[in-house]
């Protein structure tokens, strides 16, 4: 297209859309549109027919001669003396050209990892671009330095000077685009530079303010040219995108990697997923791959022993004709405390369902439950309280108190027993100190209780109001059955392995009673439902706002104690595991942030610290001192400061300099002296491998970073435009250059076709 674009109008598409055209004909502006409108006239009049509007055309075969609108030959004729008329007023292209080598343009290449892969005819992308700068191929640099001051770089994560291209060797760890160019400001900011060619495959993993960067080159009129090297997809690999986990566990939990796979030419495939922790199997999965642009996620169990940081491997087994396999692992770290986060549980009247939870709640010591029971009118029977004091007058009137729970359960008590403030302060539990929040089904709960239109009903991941309260509890036995998603969820897993675990679930009773619920709210999971796929939702979650918010409108899971062998402990696993995802995600008053554990080599950690008082209110002058455990056992510490962007958010960052696992540690302290609390957590530092992942040329990226410049994208194919096409710029030092376009081909074709078509119109009718 270009080429045919340069045949017809005698110069390149750029130099259109950088160039200005002029007339430089003496004939006054004012006069064109008059001779145009004189011309188009006179064409129409000699044109017309005895007819009018009509051109005959005589064929001796016809019975009648033929038509001809008279649009065509006055099209033509209009064509010819525009055309003629265009090409008198003698048409010029001016544009900007650089004066020749007082100008630096700086060339970076792209010598990280990534640039070993082979997708790039039979070579390496390193070797491509080798070509490209090679002495052999002068082509590209000997035009640069032809027009240009050329100075030659390399980089990955910063420039360094490079005096061939049989220097680079493609070792880097990692590739800053960021960290390139503002070297390149630095290194060229008193002298005169114009532009950057950035040759790279876009694999950037370590730019975090790259727009920063581009509005100073925007500022100072430096456009960025950038150079794709690679496929865009890699034609046969299976990635881990990414592995997630809980930063913060309890002993013997079922902990979830939620992983997510991204796979180009293995669609259909049945390959291996596999966890491993300090390198012993802990648990697999045979998943099919779904293939396509978007990734797939992938739910794997895990059960810490023990307390302490546990290191995990999630990996995908290599498959034959796989173009990269180190993209096929990552890691995870979970921290494992021995801890009893405080649950309250709020019961309105005695009954089986109380009884049972608390039984197998209390054979969990990593959880601390406090129950309150309503046995009349304002009068409340008290277990697991830590003094005399704690909750005398019944559910807390105040934030400091209920605020120092984790997890709050409500079971069959009316709406009305909480006042307006309580009933507001149950809702900041979940959405402002991000405890976890459960609803139990019984003859006042949910609708059966009035809980429709009040802020409680707004936690909750179900829609009330489709009965009427004295329906809405309903004593009709039905099975539980769990949805497509309450089948990986950490709550109903029974057993570890997916078909006992669905095997346990089919061999419990039915539930005696429950109160109807048919529909859920946007964005909520039903994990469970009634027996049949349009039964009553009997257990769903949400989020909402930092907490977690559950529904279980049965209230007859004893049976699943009672009916069921002495031996089996689904009732107690289901309800241990409830309350440890409930208590799973609510912090501390001191909490810390080191986003997913897992570092490498060169890598800044970024250190989020909130801190809160009892209300859960953020403090922002408070003393925060943060201390660094290394592998190798040194200690150290690094400032940290109030953000202004949150209350009670404090930030930092730190360089790790080893391999290995550290200990964060963060102590708040009060204005009074008096401490307010502390975290723990950890990271991993590893070999970088990151090269490797997303490892298709980010086109996105690199035409973003040209376009966002005033610069152009170009294929590495195309890359030997750059230079031509970099002159025609306006600076300071630039002179105009005038091309004349009276004599461009299309002008002749314009000509020579219109009088063509009409004399053979003419011909056909036997008029020439």
């Amino acid at each position: 297209m270009a080429t045919v674009f340069e045949f017809l109008f005698k110069y390149k598409m750029f130099l259109f859309e950088k160039g200005k055209i002029v007339l430089e004909s003496p004939v006054p502006a004012w006069l064109i549109p008059g001779v145009a409108v004189v011309l188009a006239l006179g064409v129409y009049w000699l044109s017309r027919t005895r007819r009018g509007s009509v051109l005959e055309v005589f064929d001796p075969t016809a019975a009648q001669p033929r038509h001809t609108p008279l649009w065509v030959p006055v099209l033509l004729r209009s064509a010819v003396l525009a055309a003629i008329l265009f090409m008198l007023l003698q048409p010029t292209l001016v544009v900007s050209t650089l004066s020749p080598r007082e100008n630096i343009v700086a060339v970076l290449v792209d010598d990280s990892k990534s640039m070993t892969l082979r997708d790039v005819g039979e070579g390496t992308r390193l070797d491509a671009v080798k070509r490209l700068l090679s002495a052999e191929e002068r082509g590209f640099l000997e035009a640069l330095e032809q027009r240009f001051q050329t100075r030659l770089f390399s980089f990955a994560g910063e420039n360094h000077p490079l005096k061939s291209a049989a220097d680079l060797k493609a070792e880097g760890k990692r590739t800053s685009v960021e960290a390139a160019l503002q070297g390149v400001l630095r290194e060229f900011s008193s002298a005169p530079l114009v532009s950057v060619v950035l040759i790279s495959d876009g694999a950037d993993n370590s730019s975090a303010n790259l727009g920063s960067v581009l509005d100073e080159y925007r500022s100072q009129k430096v456009t960025i040219s950038s150079v794709g090297v690679g496929q865009t997809s890699i034609d046969r690999d299976i990635e881990i995108v990414q592995a997630s986990a809980p930063g913060t566990v309890l002993p013997d939990s079922v902990t979830q990697a939620v992983v997510s796979l991204k796979s180009t030419g293995f669609g259909g495939r049945e390959v291996r997923v596999e966890v491993r922790e300090s390198g012993k199997l802990v648990n697999a999965k045979q998943v099919r791959l779904e293939g396509g642009d978007e990734p797939q996620v992938v739910d794997l169990d895990m059960i810490p022993k023990g307390r302490g940081v546990k290191s995990y491997t999630i990996s995908v087994v290599p498959q034959d004709g796989e173009a990269i396999t180190v993209n096929n692992t990552q890691r995870l770290l979970l921290n494992v405390e021995d801890t009893q986060p405080k649950i309250l549980y709020l019961e309105g009247t005695p009954r089986w369902e109380f009884k049972f939870i608390r039984q197998a709640l209390q054979k969990d010591r990593n959880l601390q439950l406090v129950t309150l029971l309503r046995t009349s009118g304002n009068k409340f029977y008290r277990q697991g309280v830590e003094s005399e004091d704690n909750l005398a007058s019944g559910f807390p009137a105040s934030r400091e108190e209920l605020f120092q729970y984790k997890a709050l359960i409500i079971g069959s008590i009316e709406a009305s027993f909480f006042t307006k403030d309580q009933a507001q302060m149950i809702a900041d539990f979940v959405s402002q100190r991000g405890g976890g929040f459960m609803m139990l089904g019984g003859k006042s709960s949910f609708d059966a209780g009035n809980y429709r239109d009040t802020v409680i009903a707004d936690l909750l991941p179900v829609v009330l109001g489709d009965r009427q309260p004295d329906s809405s509890y309903t004593p009709e036995p039905t099975k539980l059955e769990l949805t497509s998603y309450g089948q990986n969820h950490p709550i109903t897993r029974l057993d570890t392995d997916e078909t006992q675990n669905a095997s346990r679930w089919n061999s419990l009773p039915e539930i005696g009673n429950f109160n109807w619920i048919s529909r859920t709210k946007p964005g909520a999971t039903v994990l469970a439902r009634g027996k049949g796929s349009k039964g009553p939702i009997l257990l769903a979650a949400q989020r909402f706002g930092r907490g977690r918010a559950l529904a279980f409108t049965g209230d007859s899971s004893w049976r699943w104690r009672m009916e069921m062998p002495s031996t089996d402990n689904s009732h107690h696993i289901f309800w241990r595991q409830t309350m440890r995802w409930l208590v799973s995600s609510a912090p501390d008053q001191v909490s810390l942030d080191l986003g997913d554990g897992v570092y490498h080599e060169g890598d800044a950690v970024r250190v989020g610290i909130d801190v809160n008082d009892p209300a859960f209110r953020g403090i922002n002058d408070a003393d925060v001192n943060v201390s660094i455990l290394s592998p190798s056992g040194k200690t150290s510490a690094f400032p940290v400061k109030w953000s202004g962007q949150k209350d009670g958010l404090y930030l930092g960052a730190f360089r790790p300099e080893e391999k290995g696992v550290y200990e964060v540690k963060a102590i708040a302290t009060g204005r009074d002296g008096g401490q307010i609390g502390e975290a723990r957590q950890y990271l991993v530092v590893g070999d970088s491998n990151q090269e490797f992942f997303g490892a298709g040329q980010n086109q996105n990226l690199l035409t973003h970073v040209a376009s966002q410049t005033g610069g152009k994208y170009y294929t590495l194919s195309e890359a030997r435009q750059i230079p031509e096409e970099l002159v025609y710029q306006e600076r300071p030092n630039s002179v105009p250059q005038y091309l004349s376009l009276w004599d461009m081909p299309i002008l002749f074709l314009i000509i020579c076709g219109g009088l063509t078509a009409e004399w053979l119109l003419r011909r056909r009718g036997g008029l020439a």
